[in-house]
């Protein structure tokens, strides 16, 4: 069989989009097919950096266009990319032999539309890989306004190629159904839980990082994010939340990634006076283990309204590093329910400074429920995700065995365990013990003092 794969970027390039699909493409050329990418010659951070045209690696034919790479720190040069690499890359596929099956990502935007177009025609069938939900994303960050004319233009366009394709890969029950809300067929859908790129990451201990020697972070208890600086993503309130703690708690915040918020991070952070705070560029995917391990707490961030349109892939590095999560965000998402089905963290609503705060406070206090946290954290991941797990589900759907929705026990079994632990939750104005109950929204949203926080 013969597959062609379209996304903006691919390995070596650090982007997590990139990453999951080289390892989807070596699989297939494992499994005896013929594998081609078309994608981007410049990185996900926008630097300098070109890679060659035309590659060969690991037995995947990469064809690699010359569209911009202003990169992602302003509206306009991401806008630029997006739209050179959707002309560029209908130039390079037209090039390119018949394809059995087309697997789109949606990186950039709509980039589907031309597996829409030319299935049935370039190639036999086509499979969307559903990353991001456009254009209900772009309203979220009110870079159109919902209902207005061009977004509903572009729904008009996504409808279409999702009566275009053959199946569709969505990364979470939420996103789903917001699949389904936006005009997908839900018999399309086959839900598949991302994974940690080449599962380079193994539980490190904290004392074994190089990066922290690097970083100078020895002695202080880190706070780190790790993953795309974009607008997705509460992260002032992850700032101002840190600003509260006193110099007792000896927190240092770090963010690893580049994106959008980049610069406007560091001016507040600047504009606080914080001298806690360090950013630094994105790990390589060889690095990024001993990097994660140089965190005590990671945070998961995501903004209200973004509940389906986006799923944090951080969220899996963490729970295989074996580190506890903080999530700041909507509790009505895939984030939130995972968290609460494996015991794995601490969850604060979005833009909640105050109870964000709080949870910080508990979480740098207590090394034990950490521990406990980032043990259960690592445990869930072995038992419910992984890359041999969902390669095999994705295999079959690009192969076109799996024609029917036949993984949603996986996801039963995550609602009938989140509503076991619910169910476990003493009433309001109770407390439980640091080791059998996670802090749920409203506990910390209404807790007076870290003191009297759920554990």
């Amino acid at each position: 069989m013969r597959i062609l794969f379209v996304n903006q970027f691919y390995s070596p390039d650090v982007a997590a989009t990139g990453q999951l699909l080289a390892d989807m493409a070596e699989e297939q050329v494992k499994q005896g097919h013929e594998v081609h990418v078309v994608c981007s010659r410049h990185t996900y951070v926008g630097n300098k950096k070109i890679y060659p045209d035309n590659q060969i690696i690991n037995g995947v034919h990469v064809h690699r266009i010359s569209a911009t790479g202003f990169g992602r720190e302003r509206f306009w040069g991401r806008a630029m990319d997006y739209l050179s690499f959707h002309l560029w890359a209908w130039r390079r596929i037209l090039a390119l032999p018949h394809m059995d099956v087309c697997v789109s990502l949606t990186t950039p935007p709509f980039i589907g539309l031309i597996g829409a177009f030319l299935r049935g025609r370039k190639f036999g069938r086509l499979v969307l890989w559903n990353m991001d939900l456009y254009p209900e994303v772009l309203a979220a960050y009110k870079v159109v306004k919902k209902k207005g004319w061009l977004y509903r233009l572009l729904a008009k366009v996504n409808k279409y190629v999702y009566s275009r394709a053959d199946q569709i890969i969505s990364l979470g029950e939420v996103m789903t159904q917001r699949l389904i809300g936006a005009g997908a067929k839900k018999e399309k859908i086959v839900t598949v839980h991302n994974w940690v790129p080449g599962e380079v990451i193994e539980p490190i201990p904290v004392q074994s990082s190089r990066a922290r020697d690097n970083w100078n972070l020895n002695g202080q208890v880190t706070v780190m994010y790790s993953g795309n600086l974009g607008r997705g993503h509460d992260l002032n309130t992850v700032v101002h939340a840190v600003s509260q703690l006193d110099k007792q708690y000896n927190v240092r915040l770090v963010f690893v990634g580049q994106g959008s918020m980049a610069k406007p991070l560091r001016q507040l952070c600047s504009e606080l006076e914080m001298d806690n705070v360090d950013f630094h560029e994105p790990q390589p995917l060889s690095f990024l283990a001993d990097s994660m391990a140089a965190g005590h707490i990671h945070l998961v961030s995501q903004r209200p309204g973004t509940e389906g349109l986006i799923l944090p892939c951080k969220l899996y590095g963490i729970m295989a590093a074996g580190r506890c999560v903080l999530y700041n965000g909507p509790g009505n998402c895939e984030i939130a329910r995972i968290v609460r089905a494996s015991e794995s963290g601490v969850i604060a609503p979005a833009g909640n400074i105050r109870a964000l705060a709080g949870a910080l406070k508990l979480l740098v206090k207590d090394k034990q429920l950490r521990e406990n946290m980032g043990r259960r954290a690592r445990r869930y991941y072995q038992n419910h995700f992984g890359r041999e797990r969902s390669m095999a589900v994705i295999s079959e759907v690009i192969t076109g065995k799996r024609l029917t929705q036949e993984n949603e026990a996986p996801e039963q079994q995550i609602q009938q365990e989140i509503k076991a632990r619910l169910d476990l939750q003493p009433p309001i104005g109770q407390y439980a013990s640091a080791s059998s109950v996670i802090p749920s929204v409203q506990h910390f949203a209404d807790t007076p003092t870290p003191e009297k926080t759920w554990v």
